[in-house]
Parts: C-alpha cells; sequence; structure tokens
C-alpha cells in the first residue's frame, strides 16, 4: 500500500511547472559524478589518425573523479601504468581504476555506465521537488572525464497543500507532418517507488536501491524539514543519505510524512519499527496507533501515565502488541515492564513473548519454564534472555519439523538445549544426502535384526526422520527429539504396530545394549500412558516384548523365507492380547 496522492487537481499543473523551470545545476553533476566507478585514464599523444605510440616514455594520465590532468613518466608512479589495477590519483588521492584509453576505440562505448538516482530541490512556497530518473556517462577521446546525460523518468511534489507523482509516459501523435512519439508527464494515484526492484536475473538482481542528491539542502528549505529521514535512515538502515548511500522506499516515506506529520514523533519516540512497517508495506497497525494524533500518548492509544512509562523503558511497536496481547490475559503494563528489566531488554522481551503464542502458554506460565532453565550457579549462567532465544530456535524448528506444539513438553521441554540441538541435528541430516543414503545402508542392517511378527503385533523399523517426527506427534510425546539421533546411529528408535494396520502408530520403543544384550530402555504409547485408566506397556505386552527380546539376542535366526524362528517355548506361548 503506498500513500495517495492528496494534491488537489487544480495545483497539479502548477506544480509540473516548477520542473520545468529547473535544470541539472553543476553541482547537482558533479554529486551524480561521484556515483559512477571512478577511472585513472593513461594514454600517449595522438594525431588524426589515431594514437601515437612512440618510445617516448612520458603519460598523459587524467582523473575522472578530480577531473585533473597531469603527465607521468612510464613506469615511475605507483601501479598506474597497468591496465585494470586500482591504484590513488595524485591530486585527489581517490582509489580509481587504472585504464589504458588508446585500448578502445574512440567513442569508448564499453565504458557507457547507467545509474538510478533522484535530484532533491526545493520549491516554491517551502514546497519539496524531487526528480528521480537514470544518469548515464560517456567518455570519448576528446572528453576522458566524462558527459553526464539525465533521463527523468518520475517527478514528485510535496507541499503543505498534498503531495503527487508525475510519470513520463511516451503517446504516439498520428496526426500532422510532425507525427511521432511525445513525452508527456501524468499524474499517478499514488506515491510508488522510483525504481522497482527486478530479482528475475541469475546474478544481477536490482532490489529497487537509489540515491537522492541534494537531500538534507532541499529539505531545509521545505516544510518536511523535520521529518526524521536522514537519522531514521542512519540508525535503522546503516545509510548516509548525505554521502550519497543507496536506501530504498525514502520518497514513499516522505510521502507518508506529507500525509501523517506525525511520523517525526513517532521516530522521535522511538517507534521506528512501526515507521518502518509504513513505509516499506503501507501496514498502519490502525488497532495500535492512531496516525492522527497529536500527543504522544494518544499514538499508541495509552493513557498519559500508562504512555510516560512505556516511552520512559524506551519500547516500541512489537513491545506495545506484546502487551496489549499479554493485557487481555490481565497482564498490566507495570508487570510488563517488570517483565523486559528480567529479560534484559526489549528485544528479548519481545522474543518471550513470541515464544509464548507458539508453545501457547501465558507470560506467567513461560516465565516459570524460563527460570526453572536457569542453573543454580548464577555467576556463569547464561541470562534469561539467551535461554529465550535458545527456545525461540528451537520453536521455529519445531514448525519446520511439523512437532505438535499444543503438547507441553514438546513446546516448553525440561532438556531444552538438548531438544534444540537435536531438531537442529535433524534438520541438517535431512538435507544431507549423503547422510540419508547411510541411513538406508543401515536401515537394512536394522530390519534384519529387529524386524519381527507375533500374534497381532510386529515390530518395524522407522523409514525416516520425519516418519519419528509424525509418530510424536500422532501418539503426542517427545520421540521427535530422538529422530536425528537415530538415524546417526546414536540411539534405535523402533516401532510396535498391529500387523493388521501396520500404517497407525501404537508403541514407541527405544532400544540400549546392556552388557552385550539389547534391552528396552523406554517403550511409551499415547502421552506416555499419562491418561486415565492407562495400563504400561511393559506389563500389557511383556509376553510379546520378552519373546521378541530373546529372539534378538539369540541371534535373530530367520528360516529361508525371511520369518523369525522362534524357540519351541515361545512358539506355543498364548496369544498377546491387543485389545
Amino acid at each position: 500500500m503506498n500513500p495517495r496522492c492528496t494534491l488537489p487537481e487544480e495545483l497539479r499543473e502548477g506544480a509540473l511547472m516548477e520542473f520545468n523551470r529547473i535544470g541539472m545545476s553543476a553541482e547537482e553533476e558533479a554529486r551524480i559524478r561521484d556515483l559512477f566507478p571512478q577511472y585513472l585514464f593513461f594514454r600517449n599523444e595522438y594525431t588524426d589518425d589515431g594514437w601515437n605510440v612512440s618510445s617516448d616514455p612520458i603519460r598523459l594520465c587524467t582523473c575522472t573523479n578530480c577531473g585533473e590532468s597531469f603527465e607521468a613518466v612510464r613506469g615511475n608512479y605507483a601501479r598506474g601504468k597497468l591496465h585494470h589495477e586500482r591504484c590513488n590519483c595524485p591530486h585527489c588521492m581517490k582509489e580509481v581504476e587504472g585504464i589504458a584509453a588508446h585500448k578502445y576505440k574512440y567513442d569508448m562505448k564499453s565504458l557507457e555506465s547507467w545509474v538510478k538516482t533522484a535530484i532533491a530541490r526545493p520549491g516554491k512556497d517551502g514546497a519539496l521537488l524531487i526528480e528521480a530518473g537514470n544518469a548515464r556517462r560517456r567518455f570519448n577521446w576528446d572528453n576522458l572525464t566524462g558527459t553526464i546525460d539525465w533521463y527523468p523518468t518520475k517527478r514528485y511534489y510535496f507541499s503543505r497543500s498534498g503531495c503527487v507523482e508525475f510519470e513520463e509516459r511516451r503517446i504516439y501523435d498520428g496526426c500532422g507532418p510532425l507525427a511521432g512519439w511525445e513525452d508527456v508527464w501524468k499524474a499517478t494515484k499514488t506515491i510508488s517507488e522510483p525504481f522497482p526492484p527486478n530479482c528475475m536475473g541469475a546474478y544481477n538482481n536490482y532490489y529497487g536501491e537509489y540515491t537522492i542528491t541534494g537531500l538534507s539542502e532541499a529539505l531545509d528549505e521545505s516544510f518536511l524539514k523535520y521529518c526524521q529521514i536522514v537519522p531514521f535512515y542512519h540508525f535503522n538502515f546503516g545509510a548516509d543519505l548525505d554521502g550519497g548511500d543507496l536506501a530504498r522506499w525514502m520518497v514513499k516515506y516522505l510521502g507518508w510524512a506529507c500525509v501523517y506529520p506525525q511520523i517525526e514523533m513517532a521516530v522521535k519516540l522511538g517507534l521506528d519499527d512501526a515507521v518502518e512497517q509504513l513505509i516499506r508495506d503501507g501496514k498502519q497497525n490502525a488497532k495500535y496507533l492512531k496516525w492522527t494524533a497529536t500527543k504522544p500518548a494518544e499514538l499508541i492509544r495509552l493513557d498519559a501515565q500508562e504512555a510516560k512509562a512505556f516511552f520512559r523503558a524506551g519500547m516500541n511497536l512489537s513491545n506495545l502488541i506484546d502487551w496489549k496481547d499479554a493485557a487481555a490475559a490481565g497482564m498490566k503494563l507495570n508487570e510488563y515492564l517488570e517483565l523486559s528489566g528480567r529479560m534484559g531488554s526489549k528485544d528479548a522481551t519481545a522474543e518471550f513473548m513470541t515464544c509464548c503464542r507458539a508453545a501457547g502458554c501465558s507470560a506467567k506460565k513461560g516465565e516459570r519454564y524460563v527460570s526453572r532453565l536457569m542453573p543454580a550457579c548464577a555467576r556463569y549462567a547464561p541470562t534469561p534472555g539467551q535461554i529465550v532465544r535458545v527456545w525461540k530456535d528451537y520453536l521455529s524448528m519445531a514448525v519446520k519439523l511439523h512437532y505438535d506444539l499444543s503438547d507441553p513438553t514438546v513446546a516448553m521441554p525440561k532438556d531444552l538445549q538438548e531438544r534444540h540441538d537435536a531438531a537442529s541435528e535433524l534438520i541438517k541430516v535431512s538435507a544431507n544426502q549423503e547422510a540419508m543414503k547411510k541411513y538406508r545402508k543401515r536401515r537394512r542392517e536394522l530390519e534384519k535384526k529387529y524386524a519381527f511378527g507375533l500374534g497381532d503385533l510386529c515390530v518395524m523399523v522407522p523409514v525416516s526422520g520425519d516418519e519419528i517426527v509424525r509418530e510424536g506427534q500422532t501418539l503426542h510425546h517427545c520421540v521427535a527429539g530422538y529422530a536425528s539421533r537415530h538415524l546417526s546411529g546414536a540411539t534405535t528408535i523402533l516401532f510396535v504396530r498391529h500387523r493388521k494396520k501396520p500404517g497407525r502408530s501404537f508403541l514407541t520403543v527405544e532400544l540400549e545394549e546392556k552388557k552385550g544384550k539389547v534391552a528396552i530402555r523406554q517403550i511409551h504409547g499415547y502421552k506416555n500412558e499419562g491418561y486415565k485408566g492407562a495400563v504400561r506397556p511393559e506389563k500389557r505386552f511383556g509376553d510379546f516384548l520378552d519373546t521378541w527380546l530373546r529372539w534378538v539376542n539369540d541371534g535373530s535366526v530367520r528360516d529361508r523365507n525371511g520369518l523369525p524362528v522362534l524357540p519351541a517355548a515361545d512358539t506355543i506361548e498364548t496369544e498377546v492380547k491387543t485389545a
């Protein structure tokens, strides 16, 4: 969403005329010249027939940055003698690229270049004029400093009466003997960026960055003098607009500042994230902000005392949104600010509230969870903010892996760091084709050793880490955290299923080896048997599990058809009840 053009139609023709009375000044041309790559040409003298390549060691050098020409002895000046090497001009000390002029034809077309830029100028009655377009630099043998050509494509007019954008359009006039194309400037409905991004190329993607020449000087004479665009870009994007740094959304910033002068107040109050969302996406966050406000408290829709405490704590829009969401659950502003003090920073507080929303818990419950993760020795312990960052990282990976975050044991695990590392490892292993190839080989070995069937039950080996994750989601337990360890061979996870329904999750087993014998470390079903009337799997299916383990520890003997060969004592046992 872009700011709408608000200048009345009867004033637009006069606004466009202000651009037609202005040409590019020498100072503007010099500033645009600085945007291009700078060269140091070196050459012999030349005649009408071309370059005079003689034995004379004197070379004439010309710097495109300062425009100075000087003579130098070939081989006696620092690195300027070589073609396409970096050197420093002895006059302006600017780092430039050495270019052998005699290697090019007269017009030097291969050195022609373009830059996207805009020029800011003061207008009448405090208006601000911005003309955006493409600048071209050309060289030839007679002009090694280069000629700058200016081709404007958009014009922007900002005044107290409103703002408007004019776009150049080529219209064919087919009447009369002088029929041809004519350049016409038409007003648009909204203020849009002058150069749309183009990310279709493989190497030369363009994201819409440009410079505005003479912005600060023009702002000082306009009604937008205090709009805070220069400090905003300096502190949020690290861009020095006065120094010609590239940036985006500058024209949209000025358009929104014309529509909502409250941008100045928002930047000064530290609501930079709100301003960024406004100029980047046109998102006004009307639920939390009132852009027509005249007072700070009114801007963030709080009373005076709450607003004073809010800004004194250095909060921003994300903190405001977090607190208002928490306020619906009964959290007061002073409690939120105290929480921010315990977390250590406003950013950590925002991350903490994000984690609470992802985990589906209240802020108080989330804070108790973080405090339980703090070690007893506080001297070398991580800060709450560091623990929150690990928690947030884990939850983001859990979403990618489709973990069931409605289960508190999954969303807020006691062993957070181990679960975090396991999820990270699972993502890496799943993306590593070589690791998956090794697991396929290991899986065949596991099936030879552990695959088993007796009565109504069977033992199956997971096909992939994703299958283990789905097992945990279905049964609402934490086996997903063991997926990467199973794939790497650090542990062994198996599934116990009904033979008639092998695709339905039933029981999950983790094995361990004790004194050379395989044993069950843990076995769990739905919700780890944490529901009313649940019976432990070891008790309910003890006969089946004992028979299977004896068969495994006896060497996993199979017949010619691959079926398990059981001792006689086991073959006559009563069928296992699975109801």
